[in-house]
Formats: structure tokens, sequence, C-alpha cells
């Protein structure tokens, strides 16, 4: 009981008195006052950092992802190593590096000790492996990630990265340490004037109070205006002065977690702010905005050529002149130092450019505002950049979401904006479309076709159909065209002339056409090894195959595999790809043909034929298109069209199939003109290979029909 009593006359005794009274809650507040600011500022602190690491390392990732997908793609890593050492000598960077599906080190940087295809045990790499999606794990100020590199589901590699953000840590305690030297600075003046303040602090004491609670809130453009010059007026300075240093250090703070380092405007994270904020507060009003989603046509094209430091001067440069392009809609832009709870007002034209990342921008601008922009900054950004003494002219294409006609949501408007940027895109570029829901269907019903496709070739789930030819005279089958057929999972049978642009489209024309061609001349080992007479199998070739330096090649090992005789082979081109002039077909062409292989020009009549080419190419056989066979019997013009192929063709020696013959009045008509082949309905329908071959070994080798179909002859 002695202490307590003690303590509580001690307490009475420093108590007693108003100054005294006043000095304690004077120094209680400024102790109070002080941990609050600072205790907020800390909170700020680490909330801006998380996202700011966020940012960097995902920046850092995709980067990362973007040059190393190449190398990947043509089993090149060695070609990383540069790059992952440039990025592996950033301070921020322990450790990057790259990872085969079989835990093989392919490339890295930083503190990583490992030889190329030595082996990585990594728990977050198996992670990554496992689930097929990026996994992340914060400790000690380093975030690690292990983000897979994917194409068409398949997993390439693993991208490993130690992101340590001591640099940003260390920028923020520094922040921190002048806040509490100014904290420390302002309480040390408040205690050392305080009892002679005490007299004055009625009036003073509340102001003050007032603006450490208003502080305390958040406010941090609480500044004291006192009129007096003694002390006070001091304190009042200090503490506008500490609050100003502090505005500064949070602006600063707030300027890099939401400025975008490269062009200078406001960032992904800071659109979605300011974007979350508008749909929010428009929900339940009649305010119609527009998002534009912008993206530099053939931007890649400009960073391979260039490199990338020119890429990024281009994006400063575009940035800049589609600030301008705005500015002269008579739009005002908003940036980060607006606060974040200032919407953008429409109805005083005020608008929005940010740059999501890579070579994507996004505007959001009153709709009334929208289709005028558009094409005003298509029309300017036609014009070409001067970008580190290159002249570079980079177009672009936009697309239009509006609020709330399209979406409602900031995910959804975004979506929307970016659909409609693809559809400028197949469009032509260089333009801009609105969204529409009915070519979004389509182009995810193209999309899905393509996957549909791409797992289509990898498993060969395509079928070869054989649709007989035979002679005109006779009747007797002499040969076969290879068809291909697909039929789809779950929609059933695709029509060719649907899946094969598609596939053309995305680079699967080649695959497809290389199973076709093995699948032919299987065929044609299988049917003629148990006839007397060789019957030829037709098949067709794109351009893109006939490109190949290695395809004539490629059908010398499949006829050797499967102990094929070449002259049984007759490889089908259009006539457009005839006429093209290329060194590389034609060594192709000529490889085959000193081998017996024969070549026949599909679909003749329907291009541009060159008959000197025709002559110097010496193809075996012409097959006249069947649009020019359906006017037999009803227009003259088609009939004489046909004599004058047939003589072009015996002129040059070549055999003529005339394709869609499908009445006996046709039919008559080829014999009556001299035409040597036939191939139609009237002869007999395309059937699955092995139902072809069993029908053909069935048959001797004279005149034969198809199942079910009228007799040739």
């Amino acid at each position: 009981m002695g202490t307590k009593d003690t303590l509580s006359k001690w307490l009475r005794a420093s108590t007693l008195g108003l100054a005294r009274r006043l000095t304690l809650v004077l120094s209680a507040l400024i102790i109070v006052f002080v941990a609050v600011v600072i205790a907020i500022n800390m909170q700020t602190q680490r909330v801006l950092l998380a996202e700011r690491m966020a940012y960097s390392a995902d920046h850092l990732i995709a980067l990362a992802q973007e040059v190393s997908m190449p190398h990947l793609l043509e089993n090149n890593p060695a070609g990383l190593e540069v790059f992952f050492e440039q990025v592996g000598n950033q301070f921020d960077v322990e450790v990057i590096y790259l990872v085969s599906p079989r835990r093989w080190y392919l490339a890295g940087g930083g503190d990583i000790e490992a030889n190329f295809l030595s082996y990585i045990a990594d728990p977050l790499i198996e992670r990554a492996f496992a689930t097929g999606h990026r996994q992340q794990v914060f400790e000690s100020e380093v975030l690690s990630i292990a983000a897979p590199l994917t194409v068409g589901g398949t997993v390439l590699g693993i991208l490993r990265l130690d992101y340590n953000q001591k640099r940003l840590v260390d920028k923020m305690n520094a922040v921190l340490v002048n806040n509490l030297l100014a904290g420390f600075a302002f309480l040390l003046v408040g205690l050392l004037f305080s009892r002679w303040l005490a007299s004055r602090l009625s009036s003073p004491l509340i102001q003050l109070t007032q603006a450490a609670r208003s502080a305390a809130d958040g406010n941090l453009d609480t500044e004291i205006a006192i009129k007096s010059k003694d002390e006070f007026a001091q304190l009042g300075a200090a503490f506008n002065a500490m609050m100003q240093n502090l505005k500064t250090s949070m602006y600063e703070i707030h300027r890099v977690a939401y400025e975008d380092k490269v062009t200078g405007a406001p960032n992904r994270s800071w659109l979605n702010n300011q974007l979350e904020h508008l749909t929010l507060h428009h929900a339940h009003s009649e305010t119609s905005f527009a998002v534009m989603f912008l993206d530099l046509d053939n931007f890649k094209a400009i960073n391979d050529t260039h490199g990338h430091h020119v890429g990024d001067l281009l994006l400063r440069s575009f940035s800049r002149r589609l600030a301008r392009c705005m500015r002269e809609k008579g739009l005002i832009l908003l940036d980060v130092a607006s606060d974040e709870r200032h919407l953008a007002d429409f109805d005083k034209n005020e608008a929005v450019l940010a740059r999501l990342g890579g070579d994507e921008f996004t505007l959001i601008v009153p709709s009334k505002k929208a289709d005028a922009l558009a094409t005003h900054i298509v029309s300017e950004m036609a014009r070409s950049f001067k970008v580190d003494g290159c002249h570079i002219t980079n177009t672009t294409s936009i697309g239009i979401a509006l609020f709330p006609a399209h979406a409602t949501s900031r995910e959804h408007l975004l979506k929307c904006a970016d659909v409609a940027m693809y559809q400028a895109k197949r469009g032509g570029r260089n333009t801009h479309r609105y969204y529409d829901h009915n070519t979004h269907t389509q182009m995810k019903e193209r999309s899905a076709l393509e996957r549909d496709l791409e797992q289509a070739v990898e498993q060969d789930n395509f079928q070869m159909y054989l649709q007989p030819q035979f002679e005109v005279q006779t009747g007797k089958l002499d040969g076969a065209e290879a068809l291909i057929r697909w039929e789809h999972p779950t929609k059933g049978p695709v029509e060719p002339n649907v899946f094969l642009p598609v596939a053309a489209s995305i680079g699967l024309l080649p695959k497809i056409g290389q199973l076709m061609l093995a699948k032919a001349i299987e065929a044609a080992a299988t049917i003629n090894r148990r006839r007397d007479e060789p019957l030829i199998i037709a098949v067709n070739v794109s351009i893109e195959e006939l490109n190949d330096d290695g395809f004539a090649d490629m059908v010398k090992h499949w006829l050797d595999l499967h102990d094929a005789h070449p002259r049984t082979l007759e490889i089908e081109i259009t006539e457009n790809t005839a006429m093209e002039e290329s060194a590389v077909v034609e060594h192709q062409v000529a490889q085959l043909r000193a081998i017996g292989v024969r070549f026949a020009i599909d679909d003749f009549g329907m291009g541009y034929s060159n008959l000197g080419r025709l002559k110097a190419l010496a193809f075996e056989t012409l097959k006249i298109d069947r649009s020019l066979v359906t006017g037999i019997g009803e227009d003259p013009a088609s009939e004489s069209l046909l004599y004058t192929i047939l003589d072009m063709a015996k002129a040059i020696g070549a055999d003529v199939v005339a394709e869609g013959i499908e009445t006996a009045e046709q039919l008559l008509f080829l014999r009556n003109a001299g035409c040597g082949h036939y191939q139609g309905y009237f002869g007999g329908r395309p059937v699955p290979a092995d139902t072809f071959a069993r029908w053909v070994l069935s048959q001797g080798d004279g005149p034969a029909s198809a199942p079910g179909m009228r007799s040739a002859s």
C-alpha cells in the first residue's frame, strides 16, 4: 500500500494547476499523434510495398516468359544464357533460372550454382509442375516464384525466380526514419515549450487536437493556421512541415506503386481501382462511358528488329501521342497525382489513360467521345514515329466496350474491350470496332475449333477417304484421290472446307498434309501388292509443304518404309501453286520426278495459268475443276472451253482427269471429246481407305463400279 500511496501523491502533485495539466495533456496528445501518424504511414507503406512487389515480380516474370518462349519452342535454351545473366545481375534478383519438364537446368543467372542439364530439386518447382499453375512463397523479404511456360496446355519449362525486396524495403525504411525524426523533433519542441505555452493553450490546443484527429483519420492535407508569433506558431509550422513531408513521402510511394515506369502513364493497378470505383459509383445512374482497349499492331516485330530499347521508346512516344489526341478532342486526363477517390467526371470531359502492360493501353472516356476519338487516334498513329534515329510506322487496333450497354463490371468491361480489339485486328488492323456479342461467339467457336484441331493433329484423329478414278473410254479403275475427313468428338463430321482454312491460318496445314501423305503412300503400297496393274493414289500437297527443303526426302523415306513404288504416287498441287516460281518448290518437284513420282495440277481452270510455265513444268496430269463440267449439255461456251483445255493438254502431253462427273450425259461428252479419265459420284463416292482397299482387291483389272453406284462404263 505504501508504493501505491506514493505514486498517487506524485500524480496529484504533478497535475496541480492548469499549466501542469495542460502540459501533461499536450505531451500525451503529441505522443499519441506521432504514434498514430507513424502507424498510418507504416501500414500504408506495408500495403504499397506488397503491391509494388507483386507488380515488379509479375513484370519480371512476364518479360522472362516472353524472352524464353521462342527459345524453348526452337529448342535453343543456350540462347537464353546472356538474358538470364543480365537479369540475375539486377540488385533485386537473387536467383533466376529455367528448368525443363525433366527438371534439368537450362539457363540462369544470379546466385545459383548449376551446370547445364544438371538436375534441380525444388519443392516450388514440383508444385508448379503438379498443378500447371504459378506457385509463389514470400519469406524474409524474398518472393519465390515458380511459373510454368506452357503452349497449348503443354508445359515447356518452369521459370524459377527469387525476388528480393530489400531495396524497396530500405527505401520505405528511410521514409519511416525521416518521419520518426520529424516526429521526435515535433515531440521535443512540444515538451520544451509546453509549460510556457500552457497559459495560452486553451484555443491553440483545441486547434492542434482537431488537426491531430484529422491526420489520424487519414487527411494528410490538414494544416494549423496560428496567427500569433510565439512558440505555438513554431509548433504549428513544425506540424505543417511534418505533414508536408509525410504527404510528399506518401505521394512518392503512391507514384512508384501506380505509375508505369516506361511511359509515365498510370499502370494497371491504378486503372483497376479507378474502373472499380466508376462501375460501383454509376451502377444505378444513367451515366454511360466507354472503355477503349488499344494494342500496337505488329509490336513484336519492332522489338525483334530494333531491340527492346527502341520498343520502350516507341511505347513512350505512342503514349505521348495518345495523350495529345485525347486533349485535342477536349478531354482532361487524370493521373496518379489525383486522389484515388477522385473519379472521372464525364460531364466535365475528364478521362483516363493507362498502360496495362506490354503494348496494351486502356482509355476510359465519355461514350459520346469514343467514336470520334478512336477515328482520330487511328489516323494519327498511322503517321510514322521518329525513335532513336529510326522512322517507324506502327498502327493501332482499338476495341470499345460501353458501360452499361455491354458490361457493368470492371472485369467484364475490360474483357469485352479486349475482344473488340481482336475483332478490329481480324478486320484488317489499323481500325476500331465496338464489342459485338455475335462476333465474340464466333471467335470463341473458332478458338475452340483451333484447340480441337491442334489436339486432332497431335493424336492423328483424321481419316483418309479414297474416291476412285476411271478411264473414260473403258470404265476401267485406274486410280483414286485421297480426301481428308475429320470426325469431331462432339460435333460429328466437320467439312474439309470448314476446318482446313482454320488449320492453314494457325500453321497446321503442313502437319495435316504430312499425315495424309503418309496414309496415301501406305494405302498405295497395300493395294498394289496384290494387283497386276498399279493403281495410282493421288494426294493434295500445299505450297507450305513444298517450300520445306526436306519434303522430297520425307516422301522418299515413306516410300521406302512401305515399299511403295514411286509411280503409284501422284502429288496434286493447285494451279496457283504451280504458277509460283519458287526455286525450292522446283527443286522438290525435280527430285521426286527423278524417282518416278507423278505430279498433277488440281482445280485447273480456277486460277491464272501461264501456258509457257505449264509446258516447262511438264506435269503428267491436269485435273479439270468440277465447276467447268457442270455446263455440259446446257452451256455451249463451257463445252467449247473444255475442248480447248483438252487440246492444250494434248499439246503438252498431259493426261486429263475431269472432276465432278455426276451424269451419263457428262460422261458421254467426255468420251466424244477424247478426255482420258474422270472422277465423280457417277463413278464412285469417297469411302474410307480400308473399305476402298477391300473393294479394289475384290475386283479384277477390268471395268469396275463402286459399291452402290451405277456402272462407270
